[in-house]
């Protein structure tokens, strides 16, 4: 609003130095022809109809009084802070704008895994932040389990990393969208089917011929006849 604000002073400055000097110069001739001009378009607007006459002119009117009190609102609207202040410091102060804010939360949360895009929203008032982070994350997320992570991360940058003091719990609104092409998600993919495993077949063995030990025939026994003492035998 200050650059509209400037271009508008400028603009009115401009046409007000040539219309001073102008009529500085040749009064005579400016106040002529506009009075004359003056009197042919009252001439022309009495001859009008009175219906078209009040329709311009309302609808001018309208059209005039609507940029006008926008432009006072624009102008005396409180402004938002630019800075915010550092609290919990040991001496002194610090103050981080707001763009650094918005930078540091976009570097936390864009590395999350199924996050596409990120775009926080920092709004500073009375010396404490209201965070509000709009979140593109891909189809197949836990929506719950990222929305607390994703809360977590912001409390995170904004009171530890920051050193800010939150106005309220930080708002998180979540938007799923289709995963780009090379950052989709790794899908669980089926198990496949077992096939059952069939040992390989063994041949049957060759049988080995076992040594017999060699035959040994008995020899023929040798009736042994008692001893000869000299005896009757009875």
């Amino acid at each position: 609003m200050n650059t509209f604000n400037r271009i508008v002073v400028v603009l009115v400055l401009i046409a007000l130095i040539l219309l001073v000097s102008v009529l500085g110069v040749i009064p005579h001739v400016i106040l002529s022809d506009v009075g004359h001009w003056a009197v042919t378009l009252g001439e022309q607007l009495w001859a009008a109809q009175v219906a078209v006459r009040l329709g311009i002119g309302v609808l001018l009117a309208l059209i005039f009084d609507a940029l006008a009190i926008a432009l006072i609102y624009f102008e005396v609207r409180p402004q938002r802070q630019r800075f915010i202040r550092v609290e919990n410091l040991a001496g002194g102060m610090a103050t981080v704008s707001v763009e650094s804010v918005v930078r540091q939360l976009e570097y936390r949360l864009a590395p999350i895994p199924n996050v596409i895009a990120v775009r926080p929203k920092i709004r500073a008032g009375r010396g404490k932040v209201q965070a509000v982070v709009n979140v593109d994350v891909g189809t197949g997320v836990n929506v719950p389990q990222m929305a607390s992570r994703l809360v977590e991360e912001v409390k995170e940058v904004l009171n530890t990393e920051m050193g800010l003091q939150l106005a309220g719990e930080p708002e998180v609104r979540i938007t799923v969208l289709p995963q780009p092409e090379g950052r989709r998600a790794p899908q669980p993919q089926p198990a496949a089917p077992v096939e059952p495993v069939t040992p390989p077949a063994i041949p049957p063995a060759t049988p080995v011929a076992t040594r017999q030990p060699p035959l040994v025939t008995p020899a023929p026994e040798t009736p042994s006849w008692p001893r000869d003492t000299g005896e009757p035998v009875v």
